[in-house]
């Protein structure tokens, strides 16, 4: 049984083994191991070239995302912009039409005085003619004296300045 012969053996085994060895050593890295490298290779570029697509996409989407900020940013500037000229505009009208307003009141409060001391006056008027013929009648009738009209007017008219009237 060679299992318990070791002596003849043993050498033999080691011999193969030695052999056997460096041939699957040589096999190894004349055929194999270039084949894993050149694998592994190819997984190194494909993955170096997937972070450069990503890191361009990613300096990309970063552009689009601050054209995007300063197209918003801009858009709010004009809107406010545009705000704050529609506010004048309507403040501007609103002073206009305030002011025409203003204008309008005054005439027609002018007016309205006029017309108020035009009848102011001739009230007063009537009231010193009344006053005057009442007068004439009165001095006609209790002293029988007949007073012309322009004397009962100018007395009643000096009696109407002495009171303030």
């Amino acid at each position: 049984m060679p299992q318990l012969e070791q002596l003849y053996t043993f050498p033999s085994q080691i011999f193969w083994l030695v052999v056997t060895f460096v041939g699957l050593f040589l096999f190894l890295r004349a055929v194999a191991l270039p084949k894993v490298t050149e694998v592994l290779d190819a997984r190194r570029r494909k993955i170096e070239g997937d972070l450069e697509k990503a890191s361009a996409l990613k300096a990309d989407a970063e552009k689009a995302l601050a054209q995007y900020q300063a197209a918003v940013a801009k858009g709010r500037e004009q809107a406010q912009a545009l705000l704050r000229k529609v506010g004048d505009e309507a403040q501007a009208k609103a002073t206009a039409a305030q002011d025409a307003l203003g204008q309008t009141l005054a005439q027609r409060i002018k007016s309205a005085e006029e017309r108020i001391d035009g009848a102011r006056k001739a009230a007063v008027a009537n009231v010193e003619r009344i006053s005057a013929e009442i007068a004439q009648a009165a001095a006609e009738r209790l002293i029988g004296l007949k007073v012309d009209t322009a004397t009962a007017a100018s007395a009643v008219g000096a009696v109407a300045r002495e009171r303030g009237v």
